[in-house]
């Protein structure tokens, strides 16, 4: 797709760009058929994901949507990664488990992330409760 007035200036990779550095941090999370760079900005403690973790807020979900958030894990207050995105993930467990490790390592307060309520403040127990299928 090309947009003539948007700008790139970088296609990111496994290593944050040089003028990040210091700042912000990176790290990918891929397993078979899932791909996902999560940031952390160091001064603010505030990890950016997309869809590895799901928080659904049950109560504005239609009563079918809710009884399925709940099957497969992702209602709040302790949204986790779909069962699809874990199976994935598992596919890769060695290094999946190590990136998990490294994000809860970062020890971010908040934690941002597409689909629902985000960890606002105790990030760091609340992403190792999304994470502890995989981390245990």
């Amino acid at each position: 797709m090309r947009k003539a007035d948007l700008r790139i200036d970088h296609v990111l990779s496994d290593a944050p760009p040089g003028e990040w550095a210091g700042e912000v941090e990176q790290v990918r999370f891929h397993g078979s058929g899932f791909s996902e760079l999560d940031f952390l900005h160091r001064p603010s403690r505030t990890l950016v994901m997309t869809d590895l973790i799901a928080n659904l807020e049950t109560g504005r979900l239609p009563a079918t949507t809710r009884i399925w958030a709940h099957l497969i894990g992702v209602a709040a207050p302790q949204g986790r990664a779909p069962i699809y995105l874990r199976l994935a993930l598992k596919t890769n467990k060695r290094e999946s488990v190590q990136t998990a490790t490294r994000l809860i390592g970062w020890q971010p307060e908040r934690v941002i992330f597409s689909h629902g309520r985000w960890f606002e403040h105790d990030g760091t127990q609340a992403l190792r409760q999304s994470l502890d299928w995989l981390v245990g």
